[in-house]
């Protein structure tokens, strides 16, 4: 009986080292596989209409974007009938993995284009190397500004007042 109780005993032990081992294991495997966060150094281009923030590695890519957002707001604008007062930014990321460390939205996803945020007027669009892409969200996001702009404003598309502040005749 007693061998039962020492083979007992040794089968306890060894099960017990195994899952310290194995504890152990994972702690040094712990947090090898975290994302890593770059520190972008953001460059501003001034147009027209919009602040284009961007990093260095992305210049030729921000000159084209710049092109494409003053095209579109020409458009959108004469459509609307409406121009904003002031400049209004637009963050671009060289890449879908930068654009997901963002720190206003975080990673939304793969499917996601660009992002505008309607309290701070901006907007957050990710290159892709795809031109055509680009412009299309581009002009997606900035619809939406002009949404934001005009509601902010009170006003109704088309620059006319909202019917609750027109000043009477």
């Amino acid at each position: 009986m007693s061998l039962r109780i020492v083979w007992r005993a040794a089968l306890v032990t060894l099960a017990a080292s195994g899952a310290l081992a194995s504890r152990a294991f994972g702690q040094e495997y712990f947090g090898q596989n975290q994302v890593q966060y770059k520190d972008f150094d953001w460059q501003v281009i001034e147009t027209e209409h919009w602040l284009i923030h961007y990093y260095p590695s992305e210049r030729v890519a921000a000159m084209q974007g710049a092109r494409m957002a003053e095209r579109d707001y020409a458009r959108l604008s004469h459509i609307l009938g409406h121009e904003f007062r002031e400049k209004k930014p637009i963050l671009f990321f060289a890449s879908r993995a930068d654009f997901g460390q963002n720190n206003v939205t975080g990673d939304l996803g793969e499917g996601t284009g660009g992002v505008t945020e309607p309290l701070r007027h901006r907007m957050l669009m990710p290159f892709t190397g795809d031109f055509r892409g680009l412009e299309h969200g581009l002009t997606h996001e900035m619809t939406h500004e002009f949404q934001f702009d005009i509601f902010a404003r009170g006003r109704a598309a088309g620059g006319t007042p909202h019917p609750s502040q027109a000043t009477p005749p």
